[in-house]
């Protein structure tokens, strides 16, 4: 079989560029709309601060490449659904029609992005979550499994859950809408508390699986550098990251953690181009 030509190497790195943006979005957005309204709020905030003709051609050349890698039909599509939603409004600048987000869509698009908290205060105790529910409500016991990985336990066991904030108050209202109540126990390890012989941050590097986070954190550190620059793209693969990321207190992440930097990396992005 002979090499491949240039023009078919060109299509399947296009081709596995989109695949690997489609699966980068859906880490963060879950509608084709919500992609949408990344693009237009992503777009405006290169071009609406400053005004010069270089901005809103680096505006325009970040949405020409959007579209090309993933699909212009698909993303006129999400534009009108935002649309008929509220997301988005027309707006006429100069010539010609641009979607704008309106105060709803803004609001939908915060409620989706993933925050860094850069506090992250914590009172040094770990608490355990274990649970003990009934066969016949074992559609609600999956439920909690879910809500315990969206609150950010970890599984130590398969019913005991560990989690450097205390879940209490969250868990309670869990309980009560589910009526779970007697299935359920919180408790803390105090202060410096461990469990067996294992150090309690070799524990946290096993049970929430931080190598692996750290890798994607490497990697997309590896590729800012490679390409000397950061486009929308870059974000969106930042953001799928930090979905993903429990934001552990910082007392209890290992030195090696890349998460730090690769946030001190986008918010410096930030700062100078937004």
């Amino acid at each position: 079989m002979g090499s491949m030509t240039k023009m078919e190497k060109e299509k399947r790195v296009i081709v596995k560029a989109a695949k690997t943006i489609a699966e980068i979005s859906e880490g963060v957005f879950s509608h084709t709309f919500d992609v949408s309204l990344w693009l237009v709020a992503y777009t405006a905030a290169l071009s609406v601060p400053q005004s010069s003709v270089g901005q809103l051609y680096r505006a325009q050349r970040t949405a020409d490449r959007f579209l090309h890698q993933i699909n212009y039909e698909t993303i006129k599509q999400g534009i009108a659904e935002a649309r008929r939603r509220g997301f988005l409004k027309k707006t006429v600048r100069g010539r010609r029609v641009w979607p704008e987000i309106t105060e709803a869509g803004r609001k939908r698009l915060q409620s989706l992005i993933p925050q860094y908290d850069e506090k992250r205060t914590w009172d040094g105790r770990m608490h355990i979550v274990t649970y003990d529910i009934p066969e016949r409500k074992r559609r609600d016991r999956f439920l909690l499994r879910e809500y315990l990985k969206r609150i950010g336990c970890a599984r130590l066991q398969e019913s005991v859950w560990v989690t450097p904030y205390n879940p209490f108050d969250i868990l309670q209202e869990f309980v009560e809408e589910k009526a779970l109540q007697g299935t359920m126990i919180v408790s803390n390890m105090g202060k410096g508390g461990s469990i067996g012989e294992e150090h309690l941050k070799d524990l946290i590097v096993r049970v929430y699986n931080i190598a692996e986070l750290n890798k994607r954190y490497e990697e997309w550190l590896y590729d800012v550098k490679e390409h000397g620059s950061m486009d929308q793209w870059g974000v969106i693969h930042y953001l799928s990251i930090l979905r993903d990321d429990p934001q552990l207190p910082f007392a209890l992440l290992p030195d090696w953690w890349k998460g730090e930097e690769a946030h001190r990396k986008l918010r410096a992005f930030k700062k100078k181009n937004w």
